[in-house]
């Protein structure tokens, strides 16, 4: 197999080639306790929960479904400064540009509870529809130098977020939310149970509510194909 080694050479590659076998054997091991698994925190009022942390970054996946037609929703999400009314903990919301029917960057505020410095966030969203599949994608990726810190606020940095919806029978979306985010600092452990526990049933609860008005029940969106 190989005519030119001695039997020394031999030794030292079969040495060498275990060496490296057991180095990507331990990458792999470590890459996969890394990325983690999702873990089903809770599936209340129609909404599944789910929760994983990889070192210091908190990612939440959210489940159910609404009845709402696309075009509600998404005039929904357009919508930015009544962001409050139904996203969990924002004190405020503002549309600093809209670049396009699908595109727009746009301000939070977030309410954190005392001694907890109060959190802000700039956001870069993008929304995209498979025309033939009608699903929609709107991904968000935090622009955190597109304005000045403020005073007593702490900046978020590294955030993205992604709502997938797609069609579902009888005027019942499937609705998929997934955030990605390093909120900054040392949280306590009832801080991070509250988010996860609470923060998602209350959002598509205060939704639920909202998407029976008119104005979205009737929405219909030239950009949306629903």
């Amino acid at each position: 197999m190989y005519p030119n080694l001695s039997n020394l050479s031999m030794i030292n590659l079969l040495r060498q080639f275990k060496w490296a076998l057991l180095f990507l054997l331990i990458s792999n091991v470590l890459h996969a306790q890394n990325t983690g698994t999702w873990t089903l925190k809770n599936n209340k009022d129609g909404v599944k929960v789910y929760f994983k942390k990889t070192a210091d970054i908190h990612e939440i996946k959210l489940v159910t479904s609404l009845q709402t037609s696309l075009s509600g929703l998404v005039q929904l999400f357009s919508e930015v400064e009544h962001y409050p009314t139904w996203g969990y903990k924002v004190l405020e919301s503002k549309l600093l540009k809209k670049v396009s029917e699908t595109e727009m960057y746009y301000y939070s505020k977030l309410d954190f509870p005392w001694p907890l410095n109060d959190r802000d966030l700039i956001m870069h969203t993008h929304l995209e529809q498979d025309p033939t599949t009608k699903r929609i994608i709107a991904r968000s990726v935090a622009e955190p130098d597109y304005l000045p810190e403020k005073k007593d606020v702490v900046r978020i940095r590294n955030a993205h977020t992604q709502w997938t919806l797609l069609p579902g029978t009888g005027g019942w979306p499937y609705i998929e939310y997934h955030i990605y985010s390093d909120p900054g600092g040392n949280l306590p452990d009832w801080l991070i149970n509250m988010a996860i526990d609470v923060g998602p049933r209350e959002t598509i609860k205060a939704m639920r509510g909202l998407l029976q008005q008119d104005k979205y029940k009737k929405a219909k969106l030239a950009h949306i194909k629903d």
